[in-house]
């Protein structure tokens, strides 16, 4: 099958909120990820795309540019693109929030607060006090999201906070699309510097499963760790669970 006929059937909405070179490079990395493009394969051509769609080349090409950022392809001077043969993969690379790094990605997306909580149970919440740095007995401030992209539930994520960080969101309470991150920089005045994090496999328990609209058993990834501020002081212990079909891993490694 030459490159251009793997367009067949594929279509872009010119009317959508979302860029074309999003669309272009989501249409893309499908082929990809259904294995109608293989590590090695060529992909269709800057004109073939801009001929298919109707679009400038300058779109295809910012849609190109960021599957070469994300690993996906390879250029071949005086060859062409090909599919990488390296996994692709995406996630995690810079500190900021969810919705930046989702909005960054050209990705409409919102949370749902589940709740906010004053705790102080030492026994249910151990790896919270501990990636904190608290005694047991001093409260914490708990807060449960989901987060949505184009409307599919996408992860939720549970952050813990010291209670001295996390009064000022408990009343009159977290707005469903607040950021945590810019209440830590621009009104506690904290610079946040590195998180350490763990990710692993894990399968969806019922709960989660009910969350992020899945079947108990489908896989998803697991996140925990503690973010740091400029003084290495621990701010923030998060725990994030992530579907498996939608969210994935990019780690580069330089010398």
């Amino acid at each position: 099958m030459i490159p251009s006929e793997l367009l067949q059937g594929s279509r872009i909405d010119k009317s959508s909120f979302i860029p074309l070179y999003i669309q272009i490079r989501d249409i893309l990395k499908e082929l990809v990820n259904n294995g109608k493009l293989q590590p090695g394969d060529q992909v269709p051509s800057e004109n073939e795309l801009s001929a298919t769609f109707n679009i400038s080349r300058m779109t295809v090409r910012q849609a190109i540019q960021e599957l070469l950022r994300e690993g996906y392809i390879v250029i071949r001077r005086g060859e062409g693109t090909f599919v990488s043969s390296v996994p692709h993969t995406q996630m995690l690379l810079k500190l900021e929030g969810f919705s930046s790094e989702m909005a960054k990605l050209g990705y409409r997306n919102h949370s749902q607060v589940l709740d906010i909580q004053k705790i102080a149970s030492f026994d249910s919440f151990e790896m919270a006090y501990s990636g904190l740095g608290k005694p047991p007995g001093e409260p914490l401030v708990r807060i449960r999201r989901i987060r949505f992209v184009e409307d599919t539930p996408f992860a939720v994520e549970t952050s813990f906070l010291s209670y001295r960080t996390g009064a000022g969101l408990l009343e009159p309470g977290m707005p469903d699309d607040g950021s945590i991150y810019n209440y830590i920089e621009n009104e506690l005045h904290i610079r946040l510097s590195r998180a350490d994090h763990v990710i692993q496999p894990d399968l969806a328990d019922e709960e989660i499963a009910h969350h992020l609209d899945i079947a108990v058993g489908q896989p998803v990834l697991k996140l925990h760790g503690t973010t740091f501020s400029m003084t290495n002081k621990p701010i923030e212990y998060l725990e994030g669970i992530y579907r498996g079909d939608k969210y994935e891993l990019k780690v580069v490694i330089t010398k």
